[in-house]
């Protein structure tokens, strides 16, 4: 009986690795395709394709807000922490919005290719020229598009702590007159914290894929915490973020 169970497990590990290729596969083939289709099916396709992936893996979302409702009201410049590529897709089964993601992402496998195809601007922290004309597309999209998603601790962490925020980019809210909308997220399995997303140090794809499915659920709580007015230098909005969202993952 021990054995069978211990079989079954690896069989449905198995499978749903499988299945976690392949559907990484397929989006790596639409990512062609999403280019040339409008923005609202665009959106619709990135929303689907997030939350399948979520299904695939038995992940779970659970929001304190109506982020979709607060976004078509106004533009922010939002910025949460950071734990793993899967917060990317945890957002996006939520609301589809625009991410900066460091330039090494464009070069992931499958990853990479989804991200260039749904409009990532990628950033170069190494060269200060390329920083500015981050900033410069940023502010463009906040004042003619739409809300930006960011990372400020500029790579990620297991989730139990927050890295200092960099602050170049928060001038963009400044110079946009955009709020800026601090998100929260954290994962959990079966109420307490777990590591298992998490991406970090020489982890490869391959080994954080596997490290998600040992876990038979696991729960991603994204947390919208109040709007910072932009009334105050890019440090101190930088500082005041990290606070906020500081304290939500200390509570």
């Amino acid at each position: 009986m021990i054995v069978e169970k211990v079989w079954r497990r690896m069989f449905t590990k198995l499978i749903k690795f499988i299945l976690i290729i392949s559907h990484l596969v397929i989006g790596t083939c639409c990512a062609l395709y999403i280019l040339y289709i409008n923005n609202i099916q665009k959106k619709y396709f990135i929303e689907w394709w997030s939350s399948r992936l979520l299904q695939i893996f038995n992940v779970k979302t659970i929001i304190n807000k109506d982020l979709k409702k607060m976004l078509s009201k106004k533009n922010y410049l939002i910025v949460s922490n950071h734990i793993s590529w899967l917060d990317i897709f945890a957002i996006n089964s939520i609301c589809p919005v625009i991410f900066v993601s460091k330039y090494s992402v464009s070069k992931w496998p499958f990853i990479g290719w989804l991200a260039k195809a749904t409009d990532t601007i990628f950033i170069d922290r190494n060269k200060i020229s390329k920083i500015k004309e981050t900033t410069i597309k940023i502010e463009n999209y906040l004042e003619t598009k739409g809300s930006i998603f960011m990372f400020p601790e500029g790579t990620s962490t297991d989730g139990q702590s927050l890295l200092p925020f960099k602050s170049n980019l928060f001038q963009s809210a400044i110079n946009t007159n955009s709020d800026i909308l601090p998100i929260g997220i954290q994962y959990q399995n079966k109420k307490k914290f777990t590591s298992a997303p998490s991406y970090i140090g020489e982890m490869s794809l391959i080994d954080s894929v596997l490290n998600l499915i040992k876990l038979d659920s696991i729960d991603a709580k994204i947390t919208i915490l109040t709007p910072i007015s932009k009334d105050c230098s890019r440090k101190l909005l930088a500082k005041k973020t990290y606070q906020k969202i500081s304290n939500l993952i200390k509570s």
